[in-house]
Order: C-alpha cells, then structure tokens, then sequence
C-alpha cells in the first residue's frame, strides 16, 4: 500500500528553502539554551544559557548519539527526529542533519516545520472522527484512494466500491479514500481546524528553544477540504511537533509540555528556578485510546508491517509499536524530493516514548523514516536494559 500522494499539483509544490525560511510565530520559555554550545560532558549533555550561566540538559547521550549516527551514515539530504518521555515531555534526542546542506541541523530540521504534515495529519482528522461520534469499527466501501482524492472517492459508487473496511484499517493502511469518505459525511472544515488547533497547530508550544510553529489551513471546498484531512497538502509539521502529537494520543489526550533543560546554575553557580508548563489538554481520554488502536495497525497490518515484524507475522522487537506513517513526492527548488515521516509511541501497551522522524530523500532513497524509528526503539529498550543491569550490579557489590 502507497502512503502519501504525489505532489505534482502546481498549487503543491513545496521548496525546502521555503520551508527552512518562513516566517511564522516562534516561542521560548524564559530560560533559555542556546544551541550552538550543546555538548556532551562525561554521562550528560550541557549547553550554555542566553543571559549567563549552564544548563544541563534532558537529553540521553546514547540515543542522541545512535540517532545522529543513523542519518549521518546513510547520507540523508535532510533528516530531523526527536524523541520525548511521557509523560513528563522530557527530550530525551534531539537530532537534524543534512548531506545536502551541512549548515543546518537540530534548530533547522527538528524545530522547524520544513516538511508537509502528509499522511501523519490523519490521527487529527481521526481523533476528530472519533469525538463526533465514529468509532474506529465503522465501516464504509470504497475505491481507490491510493495515491489520490478525486470527486467520485467521496460518493457512494456501488458498482466500483468493491472493498469495505473500517476507520482503523484506513489508519492502519493509511486508505486515503475511507479517511476522506468519512470526514466528509461526519465532520466540518471548521470542526477540522478546531481540531488541529487543539493539537497545537498555528500555536505556541512552550520549550527551552524557540520552536517554528507547524502550519494547517482547511478550505472549505468539499473536494479540498476532505484532501487536507487525508494529509493532502494543507499543512505541515516539525518533527518536535509531531513527536509531541504521538504523545498526545500516548498520553490519554494530554500534550506533555515538552523541556530541554534539567536543571540550571547562573554565572555566580546558583541554582536557576525553572519555569513549569502544564501539559495541553487536547482530547478526551476515550477517543485517544481509540486512535491509539487505531495507530497500532499500522505496525502490526499496516504501511509500517515490514518494518516491525518479518514475513511470518513475528515482531523484531520484544514491544509493540504505535505509529503512523507519512510519505509523499514532491518537486522542491532542489528538484525531486520524497517525504518520509514516522510518528509514534512505545510499548503500545505502557507508554514510555514518543518519537517523530521525518526524512527528505533524493529519488534513490536511502532508507525510510520507519526504519529509524525502529531504530530509535531498539536503543532506548537495549538503554533500558544496560541501566538495570548497572542497577543489578549496585545491589550485587553492596551486598557482598
């Protein structure tokens, strides 16, 4: 199953340039890090503040590290990713590198909403689905829908509407057509950017950092408006963002407010009082768990099935994965880019992390989002295993 859309539409291109300079709302907590000087120093990362004095900062050095290594060894055009816990929001990686462009890094390409939103918009449009009133079992028949919206998806054709699935499916595989049938019969373009609001889109989200906010507009064209809600064009998304979106689904409904900075001295060595964000409502809890079901398919049946689980049906991992998946093609100013997103949360069942990835590949693609988010799994349950087992030692030594 194709995930995402080709952007050949005149009135959807997109250029990196474009994206990596926009001006948009931009926002910080008081404290602020100032990123050029982040370091590792012995187990943490540190970084120096803008009106003096040191932070140490959230972030894990073995999955900042690990990360930032997988981008750099498959030369990655441009790549972003950010890893958060939930569900205190800490940042635990932080990571953006560019073969193409060796200038920009985390503040560009994990900060920055530089890529369409793509199909990573349909757990919006889901949750939206959901809080009116359409669980993830209703069912709808279809056809087509692959790599496209046209005016006879979003219509009963019985004579082509060979095939009936449900919401869940449709995240799961990503069916562009069930998501747009659906939304069209059961929701507004006002109720759908109500939604988006709520998930932080065009708003500020508090962090150590200034963060771009990511851009959503919802026509009210029937047509466009049931595309932009299947993650046509319309809007876009950062990485930080769409890690703190999986989290919202992870955390019952709840934005963790996401933060850098551990703990703070001045220039004098004192410590800093560090501001405290509350986590943003966004959804009831029901309709949360319900995406989050939804967003399970998507590892276990889905556009992500190959990248978790191999020809038997059989995890790689000892977890389950939540996710979901975003890609489309797009002619930039630096020619032909493909889009590749992966959002999500693990373990399914017990939440601990959420994750965003997002990568721009040359036609030759090099490798896909969902492949670094398994990645990024992997080293944060071999980081979990290697802590208990020094744990496991402490305990042993103070024994004897």
């Amino acid at each position: 199953m194709y995930d995402g859309v080709n952007m050949s539409h005149t009135s959807a291109l997109v250029t990196v340039a474009t994206l990596l300079t926009v001006s948009a709302p931009v926002f910080g907590q008081s404290v602020a890090v100032r990123p050029e000087t982040i370091r590792l120093a012995g187990r943490h990362y540190v970084a120096d503040l803008t009106g003096g004095g040191r932070a140490e900062l959230t972030l894990d050095p073995r999955l900042q590290t690990s990360t930032d290594d997988v981008l750099r060894a498959f030369q990655i055009p441009y790549g972003g990713a950010v890893v958060v816990s939930i569900p205190d929001g800490r940042v635990l990686a932080m990571v953006g590198r560019s073969a193409a462009d060796p200038r920009l890094g985390a503040v560009d390409l994990a900060l920055r909403p530089w890529a369409p939103a793509a199909s990573v918009f349909k757990v919006v449009s889901a949750t939206a689905l959901v809080e009116s009133g359409v669980s993830g079992a209703t069912r709808t028949c279809y056809h087509g829908g692959v790599s496209s919206i046209l005016p006879d998806n979003l219509i009963d054709l019985p004579a082509i509407d060979r095939r009936c699935d449900t919401l869940a499916f449709g995240i799961g595989k990503s069916q562009n057509a069930i998501i747009a049938k659906l939304v069209s019969r059961h929701l507004t373009s006002d109720g759908l950017l109500r939604e988006g609001r709520s998930f932080g889109f065009d708003e500020a989200i508090p962090f150590d950092l200034p963060v771009e906010a990511s851009h959503l507009d919802v026509p009210a064209d029937h047509l466009e408006f049931a595309r932009a809600a299947a993650g046509f064009w319309h809007s876009t998304l950062s990485p930080m963002h769409g890690a703190l979106l999986a989290a919202t689904i992870a955390n019952r409904g709840d934005m963790p407010a996401p933060t850098l900075i551990d703990s703070a001295v001045d220039e004098g060595g004192h410590p800093v009082q560090l501001p405290v964000a509350s986590p943003r409502h966004v959804a009831n809890p029901g309709a949360a768990a319900e995406v989050g079901h939804m967003m399970e398919l998507t590892t276990r049946i889905g556009t992500a099935k190959a990248t978790f689980r191999n020809k038997r049906g059989q995890r790689y991992l000892p977890i389950e994965v939540a996710g979901k998946t975003g890609t489309l093609a797009a002619e930039t100013d630096r020619g032909p880019i493909g889009y590749s997103w992966f959002v999500g949360y693990a373990p399914a069942d017990h939440p601990t992390i959420a994750f965003a990835v997002v990568l721009g590949n040359s036609p030759n693609w090099r490798i896909k989002a969902t492949y670094v988010g398994r990645h990024i799994v992997t080293e944060y349950l071999a980081g979990k295993a290697a802590e208990k087992g020094d744990r496991a030692a402490t305990r042993l030594v103070a024994a004897r």
